[in-house]
């Protein structure tokens, strides 16, 4: 069966909303068996939501819509379906009387504008909304094309998907379901093109389960794995045996799996080994704290950090000698090494991670926009790693803070 979404508002054109629905309801579909083939976004105008009904229909055999059936006159998604089907709007007392009834219990004095959401198109069914007073529909055409229309609200949209409309598609179903089920390995420190070459056979040819590469916020690749079959336990099968022939290939830049972030997986890796961990910051100014501290319980393993943005407090605190900055530079090789030795002395974490490099936009060191050295230091020794990074000021920080942390990452599987 073949779906299509239509999110409405125009709050969603004007970007003042993200639009997390469609995602949801895509996840939702595809793991009942169902295929969505197109999602359309139309602002709050009659004619342009009736234009994409009629066109999601005859394309389609399931349309899913969200949004537009609140009470409001900018609220046309039922008056559109009206419109699509030929189906004039008529009044459910029965529908009205709980609407009156949800208000009086609140103490809530009812708006005739309320009321609105009691019409339904002659033909469809209302869907009950225990999250909120906007009814789902559910609506067939003659030749049994399906159209469903949620709220907008993210709970209320859930909750009618979930209860409503994806157990009727399942019993709708001929025969037996094929779920679609998806993971996403995630790697850090390689191109797209790069991971995706010695995957080349396997991203052209396999059928079931399919790979394909995605970039994830200009610092992850995501190989999306995507499987089909009778239950999810015959789909984690396939996805499995998929996952480790591309760990053979490309396994040192995976470090997670679906929801796993980087800071997550490095912390709960040092959890594991009964070690701890401080940071020293200069160009990153906390940033790579901030990552670190997000993931919860991460007490538990990271001991604290020093933002080091001046050389007094490199020297003062971090104990980097101001010969050494004088001679090698802030940026570079022996300050990295430097500060995270003097932050894992000062933490007695097992080990000092630090960064120090040049952010831009304009170079106050001499070194080029975009050049940052990494330090790592613990019992065995210290080391610091080169990298180079382009974008703006953000982008660098965020980009090498992430970078510090892969590298602790990948030393702690050698």
């Amino acid at each position: 069966m073949r779906a299509e979404i239509l999110c409405v508002g125009s709050e969603l054109l004007l970007g003042q909303i993200i639009d997390t629905n469609a995602a949801y309801i895509a996840q939702r579909l595809a793991r009942a068996g169902i295929d969505v083939h197109r999602k359309q976004t139309a602002g709050d105008n009659l004619e342009r939501i009736v234009d994409c009904i009629r066109g999601a229909l005859s394309r389609a055999d399931i349309l899913v819509i969200t949004g537009g059936l609140g009470p409001t006159t900018d609220d046309l998604t039922r008056d559109a379906i009206s419109l699509a089907l030929d189906a004039p709007l008529e009044f459910d007392e029965a529908i009205a009387q709980h609407l009156r009834d949800w208000f009086a219990g609140r103490q809530i004095t009812i708006v005739d504008s309320i009321l609105r959401q009691a019409y339904v198109p002659r033909g469809a069914v209302a869907l009950d909304n225990p999250a909120g007073t906007a009814p789902g529909l559910r609506a067939e055409t003659p030749d049994k094309k399906l159209l469903f229309a949620v709220p907008g609200v993210p709970r209320e949209m859930k909750v009618l998907l979930d209860n409503s409309i994806i157990p009727f598609l399942l019993e709708r179903v001929e025969g037996k379901p094929q779920l679609i089920v998806s993971r996403l390995l995630r790697s850090f420190g390689i191109g797209e093109s790069m991971i995706a070459e010695p995957l080349e056979d396997i991203l052209t040819t396999a059928t079931n389960p399919t790979a394909a590469p995605l970039i994830f916020g200009n610092t992850e690749v995501h190989l999306r794995l995507t499987a089909k079959a009778e239950s999810e336990a015959a789909a984690k099968i396939l996805l499995d045996e998929l996952e480790a022939t591309i760990r053979e290939r490309v396994g040192e830049h995976i470090f997670g799996v679906d929801e796993q972030t980087l800071p997550a997986v490095l912390l709960n890796a040092l959890e594991e080994r009964g070690e701890t961990l401080a940071v020293a910051e200069s160009l990153t100014g906390g940033v790579a704290n901030a990552f670190l501290s997000d993931v919860p319980g991460a007490s538990k393993v990271l001991r604290g950090g020093v933002i080091a943005y001046s050389i007094d407090m490199k020297a003062d605190i971090l104990g980097v000698s101001r010969d050494l900055i004088t001679e090698k530079g802030v940026v570079s090789a022996e300050t990295a090494i430097a500060m995270a030795e003097g932050v894992r002395k000062i933490s007695g974490a097992t080990y000092g991670l630090s960064t120090t490099g040049e952010a831009g936009p304009q170079s106050q060191s001499g070194a080029d926009v975009g050049t940052v050295f990494i330090g790592i230091a613990d019992a065995n020794g210290s080391r610091a790693v080169e990298r180079h990074f382009s974008g703006d000021r953000d982008a660098i920080r965020r980009r090498a803070s992430l970078a510090a942390i892969d590298i602790l990452r990948r030393q702690l599987r050698e």
